[in-house]
């Protein structure tokens, strides 16, 4: 997955992002940190990954994926207590034929505390 990617897009000083920084800073060439207050950057990308529980989203998560689904951007959606294996082969699956380049990975702020996430992270 490492090559996969030339930018990764992540939301500063957002829980989720914080807990995630040091995987996507290890495995990825350019981490960009965006402007929340813009939506420029939601043009910039040209896929989205969202890290989520039992398929339940915030309505900013929401309204984001309804942006990027109104442009045909790619969308892939991880339910980290879903079974791991599966999980991680959806995402090789959706890498592979989506071609994505610049991608905003995004969660909401309750997975900081699931340990499913670090499962997921340790195994990407």
């Amino acid at each position: 997955m490492k090559n996969q990617f030339i930018k990764i897009y992540l939301k500063p000083s957002n829980p989720f992002s914080d807990k995630i920084k040091f995987w996507v800073e290890s495995k990825f060439q350019e981490v960009i940190y965006i402007n929340e207050k813009s939506s420029d950057h939601l043009n910039e990308i040209d896929g989205l990954i969202i890290f989520n529980e039992n398929q339940s989203m915030s309505k900013e998560i929401s309204d984001m994926k309804m942006f990027v689904d109104k442009q045909s951007k790619p969308i892939h959606k991880i339910d980290i207590n879903g079974t791991l294996m599966a999980g991680i082969s959806n995402l090789s699956l959706w890498l592979e034929r989506s071609s994505c380049n610049k991608v905003l990975i995004v969660g909401g702020d309750e997975l900081v505390s699931n340990p499913n996430l670090d499962r997921y992270l340790l195994s990407l």
